[in-house]
Protein backbone atom coordinates (compact mmCIF):
# COMPACT_ATOMS: atom_id res chain seq x y z
CA UNK A 1 0.00 0.00 0.00
CA UNK A 2 1.39 3.42 -0.95
CA UNK A 3 2.14 6.08 1.64
CA UNK A 4 -0.74 8.25 0.42
CA UNK A 5 -3.12 5.31 0.78
CA UNK A 6 -1.85 4.61 4.28
CA UNK A 7 -2.49 8.26 5.19
CA UNK A 8 -5.96 8.17 3.66
CA UNK A 9 -6.92 5.05 5.59
CA UNK A 10 -5.47 6.50 8.80
CA UNK A 11 -7.43 9.76 8.55
CA UNK A 12 -10.58 7.94 7.47
CA UNK A 13 -10.28 5.57 10.43
CA UNK A 14 -9.80 8.53 12.79
CA UNK A 15 -12.84 10.25 11.25
CA UNK A 16 -14.81 7.07 11.93
CA UNK A 17 -13.49 6.45 15.45
CA UNK A 18 -14.09 9.97 16.79
CA UNK A 19 -17.86 10.01 16.10
CA UNK A 20 -18.30 6.42 17.31
CA UNK A 21 -16.70 7.29 20.64
CA UNK A 22 -18.77 10.50 20.79
CA UNK A 23 -21.94 8.46 20.12
CA UNK A 24 -21.17 6.26 23.13
CA UNK A 25 -20.64 9.36 25.26
CA UNK A 26 -24.01 10.72 24.11
CA UNK A 27 -25.82 7.55 25.10
CA UNK A 28 -24.66 7.75 28.73
CA UNK A 29 -25.90 11.30 29.27
CA UNK A 30 -28.47 11.53 32.08
CA UNK A 31 -30.20 14.76 31.01
CA UNK A 32 -31.66 15.96 27.70
CA UNK A 33 -31.83 12.35 26.51
CA UNK A 34 -33.77 13.09 23.33
CA UNK A 35 -31.20 15.69 22.30
CA UNK A 36 -28.26 13.36 22.89
CA UNK A 37 -29.89 10.36 21.24
CA UNK A 38 -30.37 12.37 18.08
CA UNK A 39 -26.76 13.54 18.30
CA UNK A 40 -25.65 9.92 18.79
CA UNK A 41 -27.58 8.90 15.66
CA UNK A 42 -25.82 11.69 13.75
CA UNK A 43 -22.42 10.46 14.95
CA UNK A 44 -23.21 6.88 13.91
CA UNK A 45 -24.29 8.03 10.44
CA UNK A 46 -21.15 10.16 10.15
CA UNK A 47 -18.98 7.18 11.12
CA UNK A 48 -20.66 4.96 8.51
CA UNK A 49 -19.81 7.46 5.77
CA UNK A 50 -16.13 6.67 6.47
CA UNK A 51 -16.61 2.90 6.52
CA UNK A 52 -16.07 2.13 2.79
CA UNK A 53 -12.72 3.94 2.71
CA UNK A 54 -11.56 2.53 6.04
CA UNK A 55 -12.32 -1.02 4.81
CA UNK A 56 -11.41 -0.63 1.14
CA UNK A 57 -7.73 -1.38 1.51
CA UNK A 58 -8.06 -4.46 3.72
CA UNK A 59 -9.15 -6.70 0.89
CA UNK A 60 -12.96 -6.73 0.80
CA UNK A 61 -14.49 -8.92 -1.87
CA UNK A 62 -15.88 -7.15 -4.96
CA UNK A 63 -19.37 -8.34 -4.02
CA UNK A 64 -19.16 -6.45 -0.75
CA UNK A 65 -18.36 -3.07 -2.27
CA UNK A 66 -21.87 -2.41 -3.67
CA UNK A 67 -23.26 -3.04 -0.18
CA UNK A 68 -20.72 -0.59 1.26
CA UNK A 69 -21.70 1.97 -1.37
CA UNK A 70 -25.40 1.53 -0.59
CA UNK A 71 -24.73 1.85 3.13
CA UNK A 72 -22.64 4.95 2.44
CA UNK A 73 -25.48 6.61 0.49
CA UNK A 74 -27.95 5.87 3.30
CA UNK A 75 -25.60 7.39 5.88
CA UNK A 76 -24.89 10.44 3.71
CA UNK A 77 -28.63 10.93 3.17
CA UNK A 78 -29.24 10.78 6.94
CA UNK A 79 -26.44 13.03 8.21
CA UNK A 80 -28.01 16.40 7.41
CA UNK A 81 -31.58 15.61 8.57
CA UNK A 82 -30.10 14.36 11.86
CA UNK A 83 -27.88 17.40 12.46
CA UNK A 84 -30.82 19.66 11.55
CA UNK A 85 -33.02 17.80 14.06
CA UNK A 86 -30.29 18.17 16.68
CA UNK A 87 -30.11 21.94 16.07
CA UNK A 88 -33.92 22.15 16.13
CA UNK A 89 -34.12 20.45 19.54
CA UNK A 90 -31.17 22.46 20.87
CA UNK A 91 -32.86 25.75 19.94
CA UNK A 92 -36.40 24.76 20.99
CA UNK A 93 -38.09 26.07 24.13
CA UNK A 94 -39.57 22.73 25.18
CA UNK A 95 -39.06 18.98 24.69
CA UNK A 96 -41.64 18.65 21.92
CA UNK A 97 -40.22 17.27 18.67
CA UNK A 98 -41.15 18.87 15.33
CA UNK A 99 -44.54 17.66 14.13
CA UNK A 100 -43.71 17.36 10.43
CA UNK A 101 -41.19 14.64 9.64
CA UNK A 102 -42.43 13.58 6.21
CA UNK A 103 -40.63 16.35 4.25
CA UNK A 104 -37.34 15.04 5.68
CA UNK A 105 -37.83 11.40 4.60
CA UNK A 106 -37.67 11.25 0.76
CA UNK A 107 -33.88 11.25 0.36
CA UNK A 108 -33.08 8.91 3.29
CA UNK A 109 -36.02 6.75 2.19
CA UNK A 110 -34.74 6.60 -1.37
CA UNK A 111 -31.27 5.67 -0.09
CA UNK A 112 -32.75 2.91 2.09
CA UNK A 113 -34.71 1.47 -0.86
CA UNK A 114 -31.56 1.55 -2.99
CA UNK A 115 -29.62 -0.35 -0.31
CA UNK A 116 -32.47 -2.83 -0.02
CA UNK A 117 -32.48 -3.28 -3.81
CA UNK A 118 -28.71 -3.98 -3.75
CA UNK A 119 -29.18 -6.67 -1.09
CA UNK A 120 -32.06 -8.31 -2.98
CA UNK A 121 -30.15 -8.16 -6.26
CA UNK A 122 -27.09 -9.85 -4.77
CA UNK A 123 -29.17 -12.61 -3.19
CA UNK A 124 -31.17 -13.20 -6.39
CA UNK A 125 -28.11 -13.16 -8.65
CA UNK A 126 -26.08 -15.39 -6.32
CA UNK A 127 -28.69 -18.10 -5.80
CA UNK A 128 -30.63 -17.57 -9.04
CA UNK A 129 -33.90 -17.19 -7.16
CA UNK A 130 -37.06 -16.69 -9.26
CA UNK A 131 -35.23 -17.94 -12.35
CA UNK A 132 -34.41 -14.47 -13.65
CA UNK A 133 -32.54 -14.29 -16.95
CA UNK A 134 -29.22 -12.51 -17.43
CA UNK A 135 -30.96 -9.75 -19.38
CA UNK A 136 -33.32 -9.02 -16.52
CA UNK A 137 -30.53 -9.12 -13.97
CA UNK A 138 -28.51 -6.73 -16.12
CA UNK A 139 -31.50 -4.40 -16.39
CA UNK A 140 -31.99 -4.51 -12.63
CA UNK A 141 -28.29 -3.73 -12.07
CA UNK A 142 -28.50 -0.75 -14.43
CA UNK A 143 -31.57 0.58 -12.59
CA UNK A 144 -29.81 0.26 -9.23
CA UNK A 145 -26.71 1.99 -10.59
CA UNK A 146 -28.85 4.81 -11.95
CA UNK A 147 -30.58 5.20 -8.56
CA UNK A 148 -27.23 5.27 -6.80
CA UNK A 149 -25.86 7.85 -9.26
CA UNK A 150 -28.94 10.05 -8.77
CA UNK A 151 -28.61 9.86 -4.99
CA UNK A 152 -24.90 10.67 -4.95
CA UNK A 153 -24.75 13.42 -7.55
CA UNK A 154 -28.21 15.02 -7.38
CA UNK A 155 -30.45 14.21 -4.41
CA UNK A 156 -27.90 14.20 -1.58
CA UNK A 157 -26.08 17.31 -2.82
CA UNK A 158 -29.35 19.20 -3.23
CA UNK A 159 -30.46 17.98 0.21
CA UNK A 160 -27.25 19.21 1.85
CA UNK A 161 -27.69 22.69 0.38
CA UNK A 162 -31.28 22.89 1.63
CA UNK A 163 -30.39 21.77 5.14
CA UNK A 164 -27.46 24.16 5.40
CA UNK A 165 -29.93 26.96 4.63
CA UNK A 166 -32.50 25.59 7.13
CA UNK A 167 -29.89 25.42 9.90
CA UNK A 168 -28.76 28.97 9.17
CA UNK A 169 -32.35 30.26 9.29
CA UNK A 170 -32.94 28.39 12.55
CA UNK A 171 -29.82 29.91 14.13
CA UNK A 172 -30.85 33.43 13.11
CA UNK A 173 -34.31 32.95 14.65
CA UNK A 174 -32.73 31.44 17.77
CA UNK A 175 -30.39 34.38 18.30
CA UNK A 176 -33.28 36.78 17.91
CA UNK A 177 -35.30 34.82 20.46
CA UNK A 178 -32.41 34.85 22.94
CA UNK A 179 -32.74 38.63 23.15
CA UNK A 180 -36.34 38.26 24.29
CA UNK A 181 -35.27 36.17 27.27
CA UNK A 182 -31.71 37.02 28.32
CA UNK A 183 -29.74 40.18 29.00
CA UNK A 184 -26.46 38.51 27.98
CA UNK A 185 -26.48 36.13 25.04
CA UNK A 186 -22.88 35.57 23.95
CA UNK A 187 -22.53 32.29 25.87
CA UNK A 188 -25.73 30.92 24.35
CA UNK A 189 -25.37 31.91 20.70
CA UNK A 190 -24.15 28.52 19.37
CA UNK A 191 -21.32 30.06 17.38
CA UNK A 192 -19.69 26.64 17.06
CA UNK A 193 -22.69 25.40 15.09
CA UNK A 194 -22.40 28.45 12.85
CA UNK A 195 -18.73 27.51 12.29
CA UNK A 196 -19.65 23.92 11.44
CA UNK A 197 -22.41 25.15 9.11
CA UNK A 198 -19.92 27.51 7.45
CA UNK A 199 -17.45 24.68 6.88
CA UNK A 200 -20.25 22.54 5.49
CA UNK A 201 -21.41 25.33 3.18
CA UNK A 202 -17.85 25.94 1.95
CA UNK A 203 -17.33 22.24 1.26
CA UNK A 204 -20.72 22.02 -0.48
CA UNK A 205 -19.84 24.92 -2.78
CA UNK A 206 -16.38 23.51 -3.52
CA UNK A 207 -17.92 20.12 -4.25
CA UNK A 208 -20.41 21.63 -6.71
CA UNK A 209 -17.70 23.62 -8.45
CA UNK A 210 -15.50 20.53 -8.61
CA UNK A 211 -18.33 18.49 -10.14
CA UNK A 212 -19.01 21.15 -12.77
CA UNK A 213 -15.32 21.34 -13.63
CA UNK A 214 -15.17 17.55 -13.94
CA UNK A 215 -17.92 17.63 -16.56
CA UNK A 216 -16.47 20.64 -18.38
CA UNK A 217 -12.83 19.47 -18.20
CA UNK A 218 -12.50 15.69 -18.66
CA UNK A 219 -8.90 15.79 -17.43
CA UNK A 220 -9.83 17.46 -14.13
CA UNK A 221 -9.47 15.03 -11.24
CA UNK A 222 -11.69 16.85 -8.74
CA UNK A 223 -10.90 17.76 -5.17
CA UNK A 224 -8.10 15.68 -3.63
CA UNK A 225 -9.64 12.78 -1.72
CA UNK A 226 -7.62 13.74 1.34
CA UNK A 227 -9.48 17.07 1.55
CA UNK A 228 -12.80 15.28 2.06
CA UNK A 229 -11.56 13.22 4.97
CA UNK A 230 -9.57 15.97 6.67
CA UNK A 231 -12.60 18.29 6.59
CA UNK A 232 -14.83 15.51 7.87
CA UNK A 233 -12.40 14.78 10.72
CA UNK A 234 -12.31 18.48 11.65
CA UNK A 235 -16.12 18.76 11.63
CA UNK A 236 -16.62 15.56 13.65
CA UNK A 237 -14.09 16.70 16.24
CA UNK A 238 -15.75 20.12 16.63
CA UNK A 239 -19.22 18.59 16.97
CA UNK A 240 -17.95 15.98 19.44
CA UNK A 241 -16.11 18.47 21.65
CA UNK A 242 -18.84 21.12 21.71
CA UNK A 243 -21.91 18.95 21.26
CA UNK A 244 -21.24 16.89 24.37
CA UNK A 245 -21.06 20.00 26.54
CA UNK A 246 -23.88 21.95 24.91
CA UNK A 247 -27.30 22.23 26.52
CA UNK A 248 -30.52 23.82 25.17
CA UNK A 249 -30.29 27.59 25.41
CA UNK A 250 -33.95 28.65 25.57
CA UNK A 251 -35.32 26.30 28.21
CA UNK A 252 -37.04 28.00 31.20
CA UNK A 253 -35.21 28.21 34.49
CA UNK A 254 -36.35 25.93 37.31
CA UNK A 255 -40.11 25.32 37.17
CA UNK A 256 -40.88 28.32 34.97
CA UNK A 257 -43.00 27.90 31.87
CA UNK A 258 -41.92 28.85 28.33
CA UNK A 259 -42.71 32.46 27.43
CA UNK A 260 -45.43 32.67 24.82
CA UNK A 261 -44.34 33.78 21.36
CA UNK A 262 -47.86 34.54 20.18
CA UNK A 263 -49.10 38.06 19.61
CA UNK A 264 -51.06 39.72 22.35
CA UNK A 265 -54.43 40.31 20.64
CA UNK A 266 -56.24 38.17 23.23
CA UNK A 267 -54.32 39.45 26.23
CA UNK A 268 -56.31 40.65 29.24
CA UNK A 269 -53.69 43.31 29.99
CA UNK A 270 -55.20 46.81 30.16
CA UNK A 271 -53.40 50.08 29.45
CA UNK A 272 -53.34 50.91 33.15
CA UNK A 273 -51.87 47.49 33.98
CA UNK A 274 -49.24 47.94 31.29
CA UNK A 275 -48.21 51.33 32.66
CA UNK A 276 -47.99 49.91 36.17
CA UNK A 277 -45.83 47.01 34.99
CA UNK A 278 -43.60 49.35 32.97
CA UNK A 279 -43.02 51.41 36.12
CA UNK A 280 -42.08 48.25 38.03
CA UNK A 281 -39.62 47.27 35.33
CA UNK A 282 -37.97 50.69 35.34
CA UNK A 283 -37.74 50.61 39.14
CA UNK A 284 -36.17 47.15 39.06
CA UNK A 285 -33.44 48.55 36.82
CA UNK A 286 -32.97 52.12 38.06
CA UNK A 287 -33.42 51.58 41.82
CA UNK A 288 -32.80 47.88 42.40
CA UNK A 289 -30.06 47.71 39.72
CA UNK A 290 -30.95 44.24 38.50
CA UNK A 291 -28.99 45.01 35.33
CA UNK A 292 -25.78 44.43 37.32
CA UNK A 293 -26.50 40.68 37.26
CA UNK A 294 -24.64 39.40 34.16
CA UNK A 295 -26.92 36.34 34.02
CA UNK A 296 -30.20 38.21 34.33
CA UNK A 297 -33.11 36.56 32.53
CA UNK A 298 -36.72 37.40 31.90
CA UNK A 299 -37.77 34.77 34.45
CA UNK A 300 -35.52 36.32 37.13
CA UNK A 301 -37.04 39.74 36.46
CA UNK A 302 -40.52 38.22 36.69
CA UNK A 303 -39.71 36.71 40.09
CA UNK A 304 -38.30 40.00 41.34
CA UNK A 305 -41.26 42.11 40.23
CA UNK A 306 -43.98 39.55 40.89
CA UNK A 307 -45.28 40.01 37.33
CA UNK A 308 -46.00 37.24 34.85
CA UNK A 309 -43.14 36.74 32.39
CA UNK A 310 -45.63 36.81 29.52
CA UNK A 311 -46.94 40.19 30.68
CA UNK A 312 -43.39 41.52 31.01
CA UNK A 313 -42.66 40.38 27.46
CA UNK A 314 -45.84 42.06 26.22
CA UNK A 315 -45.07 45.35 27.99
CA UNK A 316 -41.51 45.41 26.72
CA UNK A 317 -42.59 44.82 23.14
CA UNK A 318 -45.77 46.89 22.98
CA UNK A 319 -45.30 49.66 25.55
CA UNK A 320 -41.54 50.18 25.60
CA UNK A 321 -40.76 49.03 22.05
CA UNK A 322 -37.75 46.96 23.14
CA UNK A 323 -36.80 43.38 23.65
CA UNK A 324 -35.49 42.25 27.03
CA UNK A 325 -31.85 42.35 25.89
CA UNK A 326 -31.97 45.97 24.70
CA UNK A 327 -34.01 47.09 27.71
CA UNK A 328 -31.48 45.78 30.24
CA UNK A 329 -28.41 46.76 28.27
CA UNK A 330 -29.71 50.31 27.96
CA UNK A 331 -29.33 50.67 31.73
CA UNK A 332 -25.95 48.98 31.67
CA UNK A 333 -24.69 51.40 29.06
CA UNK A 334 -25.97 54.43 30.96
CA UNK A 335 -24.11 53.21 34.05
CA UNK A 336 -20.99 52.64 31.99
CA UNK A 337 -21.20 56.09 30.41
CA UNK A 338 -21.13 57.72 33.83
CA UNK A 339 -18.10 55.65 34.84
CA UNK A 340 -16.31 56.45 31.57
CA UNK A 341 -16.77 60.17 32.17
CA UNK A 342 -15.98 60.22 35.87
CA UNK A 343 -13.28 57.61 36.49
CA UNK A 344 -9.98 56.32 35.15
CA UNK A 345 -11.00 52.67 35.56
CA UNK A 346 -10.16 50.33 32.70
CA UNK A 347 -12.83 49.70 30.12
CA UNK A 348 -12.89 46.01 31.02
CA UNK A 349 -13.49 46.85 34.68
CA UNK A 350 -16.32 49.23 33.77
CA UNK A 351 -17.87 46.67 31.42
CA UNK A 352 -17.86 43.91 34.04
CA UNK A 353 -19.09 46.23 36.80
CA UNK A 354 -21.99 47.33 34.60
CA UNK A 355 -23.18 43.74 34.13
CA UNK A 356 -21.56 42.74 30.81
CA UNK A 357 -19.87 39.37 30.54
CA UNK A 358 -17.00 40.51 28.34
CA UNK A 359 -15.38 43.56 26.83
CA UNK A 360 -16.34 42.49 23.30
CA UNK A 361 -20.06 42.34 24.14
CA UNK A 362 -19.75 45.71 25.88
CA UNK A 363 -18.11 47.31 22.84
CA UNK A 364 -20.78 45.92 20.51
CA UNK A 365 -23.71 47.08 22.67
CA UNK A 366 -22.14 50.45 23.46
CA UNK A 367 -21.46 51.29 19.83
CA UNK A 368 -24.95 50.18 18.80
CA UNK A 369 -26.55 52.58 21.29
CA UNK A 370 -24.16 55.56 21.16
CA UNK A 371 -22.59 55.23 17.72
CA UNK A 372 -19.16 55.42 19.38
CA UNK A 373 -16.71 53.03 20.94
CA UNK A 374 -16.24 53.39 24.72
CA UNK A 375 -12.74 54.78 24.09
CA UNK A 376 -14.01 57.45 21.70
CA UNK A 377 -16.86 58.36 24.06
CA UNK A 378 -14.45 58.79 26.98
CA UNK A 379 -12.16 61.05 24.95
CA UNK A 380 -15.11 63.15 23.80
CA UNK A 381 -16.53 63.48 27.32
CA UNK A 382 -13.25 64.24 29.09
CA UNK A 383 -11.81 66.37 26.30
CA UNK A 384 -8.56 64.43 26.59
CA UNK A 385 -6.56 63.49 23.55
CA UNK A 386 -4.48 60.96 25.47
CA UNK A 387 -5.80 58.05 27.42
CA UNK A 388 -4.57 57.59 30.98
CA UNK A 389 -1.81 55.00 31.13
CA UNK A 390 -3.84 52.46 33.11
CA UNK A 391 -6.72 52.25 30.61
CA UNK A 392 -7.35 49.11 28.57
CA UNK A 393 -8.23 49.94 24.96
Amino acid sequence: METSQHLLVLISTMAMTVPLFAALCCLVQDSNKTLFRVLAAFFVAAAITELPTALHFIGLSPATMPLMDGLWSLAMASVMPLIWLYVWILTAEDDVLPKRFLPHLPVPGGAFLTLLAIVIYQVVSEFRIFGLTEDRLTGAAQTINLSYWFLEYVAIRLQWGIYILLIYVRLVAYRSRLKDLFASTEKRELRWIAVVTGIGASYWILSLISSLLSYAMPGYGGLPTLVHYVLNLIVQTIVAVWGLRQRPGLRPEGNAQPVSRQRYANSALTKEDADRIAAKLRKAMASDKLYLDPNLSLWALARHTGVSDNYISQVLNEELGQNFFDFVNGYRIEAAKARLSESDDTILTIALDAGFNSRSSFYTAFKKVTGQTPTAYRKAETGSEQMPSNLSV
